[in-house]
């Protein structure tokens, strides 16, 4: 096997059980808040709509750029949702595109479960873009901090990802017995 498998087998040590368990608890309790809010059965945003309105007036009347209004705010939200679930996909599969196909799948069927069972909310191409936007994010994430992990561990003058081994050896020839 590469480099990957020795990662996530020194990955996996340092996930003790009370780790595993504390990581599927808040995963668990993410999804349910994600589908709580998914399939609520109004908008969530309704009671506080007239507040939200007038925050966003205020700032924009002390300089937020006026193109920064509910729907970019709500694109905004749904990234930042969508997030997490990016990050767990990545953990789960160690890879980039998995998690963006997990994210579009849940927010397609997010959105059709709205259309179809929910006559009070409105289902959107956007959301859908935005929640793959997130689970993306997240995943890319889950990569940047395992290459972070990698590169941090490394021992010093280690190659770094963009070097090549062999320029490597050549420019740090190992001692001679």
């Amino acid at each position: 096997m590469g480099p990957a498998s020795n990662t996530r087998h020194e990955y996996s040590s340092l996930m003790t059980k009370p780790h595993v368990r504390v990581a599927v608890g808040v995963a668990a309790l993410y999804l349910a808040a994600l589908m709580a809010i998914a399939f609520w059965p109004t908008p969530v945003d309704r009671p506080m709509s007239g507040n939200l309105t007038t925050v966003i007036t205020w700032l924009q009347t002390h300089g937020m750029p006026g193109f920064i209004g509910y729907n970019t705010i709500e694109f905004a939200a749904n990234i930042v949702l969508f997030m997490p679930l990016g990050y767990l996909a990545g953990v789960w599969s160690r890879t980039w595109w998995l998690p963006v196909a997990v994210g579009l799948g849940a927010s397609v069927l997010i959105e059709l479960g709205q259309a179809i069972f929910l006559p009070e909310r409105f289902s959107s191409v956007f959301d859908v873009v935005a929640n793959t936007l997130g689970a993306g994010a997240g995943a890319g994430l889950f990569l940047l901090l395992g290459k972070w992990d990698q590169h941090r561990d490394a021992p010093p003058g280690a190659p770094s990802s963009g070097t090549a081994p062999a320029e490597y050896v050549r420019s740090n020839p190992p001692p001679l017995p």
